[in-house]
């Protein structure tokens, strides 16, 4: 919930108004240059932070330290923010803040094969499912509803951050890691830890591309969400950023209705890719209502049906990453939290892309439409590539 509050208000309010405060006539451009150098960065922090953790030795575990010194890097240039007057500043201190951020997410998302077996991990899915959903709303509404207050909106993401971790490993403190026997290796052997056969394991391959897929098409429309209400949808400045609140809670409603039920039933019948399937349809038929009804009421529902979604997609598609993981580490092995991280990579890399797939989408089409017809073929092939992987029903 704490991280994605910070990447929902910070990506979709908070930033993109600081971009057009700066230079209006080129707010497409720059927004996606600073999304993009930000994320390409996250692309070599996640694993390295993951592989990190794993051998990580202190009396608070392998995993506490990392949660912590990444939720105190992020939330201090994140109260910075405000303070950047060119585009330049803007993505450098954005880079710091996700550097942050990858390095909680990294050793947190390890936490689930370390603490739970296999037939438990779609309820837990679930969970973590509705808390990034409810950090989607709480971002949207802490930025939006705070966006002419000048640095509040920052401080208060950044203290909700730093409570949250601090309250997670004070409640939930992790084993002490000192007795484990850390592997020595060469730097060579632990660059080569980063790679992962797609001909010896087909399915890790195809998890990965499924979420890459997934996360692209979801993302495409999303990163310019705010211009598309100013721009596309006709709202003015002051109402697009009140009726980002409004979008992010009718998207709260829509993952609160699908994510844990979808999770816990899943474990229940003991099968996963129909779930996913059924939440691409969902999120794709969701993408269609703005094409169709360019309206603030066609976003309510594409917004409430794109929560429906993936609300689903999201309790799911957890428990199905840490099945395809490499044999060694399906119980919470020594190399989870790098393995977790690489197919991490499948969020971070389209999150990356997005922003100048997107732009470039605008530019060459003159208009928003092409974001969200984009979104439905990549949610479709991502439902797709869902298909092959044989070790998950």
């Amino acid at each position: 919930m704490a991280i994605l509050a910070i990447n929902s208000g910070g990506l979709g309010i908070l930033i993109p108004n600081l971009v057009a405060d700066i230079d209006a006539a080129d707010k497409i451009g720059n927004l996606a240059i600073v999304t993009t150098v930000a994320f390409l960065a996250n692309v070599v922090a996640q694993p390295i932070a993951g592989a990190l953790s794993d051998v990580t030795r202190s009396r608070f575990g392998r995993r506490s330290p990392w949660m912590v010194g990444g939720a105190l890097l992020a939330a201090g240039f994140l109260v910075g923010l405000p303070l950047a007057s060119s585009v330049v500043v803007v993505a450098a201190i954005w880079l710091v803040v996700q550097l942050g951020l990858n390095a909680l997410q990294a050793a947190a998302t390890a936490l689930v094969p370390d603490r739970y077996p296999a037939k438990q991990r779609g309820g837990v899915s679930g969970l973590i499912g509705l808390g990034i959903t409810i950090g989607n709303a709480v971002g949207a509404v802490v930025a939006g509803g705070f966006a002419s207050a000048g640095s509040l909106p920052y401080i208060v993401l950044a203290a909700i951050v730093v409570l949250v971790v601090v309250v997670f490993v004070v409640a939930n403190p992790d084993r002490s890691s000192r007795d484990l026997v850390v592997e020595r290796q060469s730097i060579g052997a632990f660059l080569r830890g980063f790679w992962v056969s797609p001909r010896k394991h087909p399915d890790f391959a195809w998890a990965f591309a499924a979420r890459f897929l997934m996360v692209i098409g979801f993302y495409g429309a999303q990163t310019f969400g705010l211009y598309i209400l100013r721009d596309y949808i006709g709202m003015t400045d002051a109402a697009s950023n009140g009726f980002a609140a409004q979008i992010g809670i009718v998207l709260l409603i829509g993952v609160l209705l699908s994510a844990l039920t979808s999770g816990v039933l899943s474990d229940r019948i003991g099968r996963r890719k129909p779930f996913i399937i059924w939440a691409s349809v969902v999120m794709a038929i969701g993408l269609a209502v703005p094409l169709v009804f360019p309206t603030t009421t066609g976003v309510l529902v594409y917004s409430f049906l794109l929560g429906l979604g993936f609300g689903a997609y999201i309790s799911i598609d957890l428990a199905l990453m840490t099945e395809v993981l490499p044999v060694s580490m399906t119980s919470g092995a020594s190399t989870a939290g790098r393995d977790l991280a690489i197919l991490g990579l499948a969020t971070t890399l389209p999150q990356a892309l997005s922003p100048s797939i997107a732009a470039g989408l605008v530019s060459v089409t003159g208009g928003y439409p092409a974001l969200f017809v984009s979104g439905i073929v990549f949610v479709a092939l991502g439902a797709l590539a869902v298909l092959p992987i044989k070790s998950v029903r």
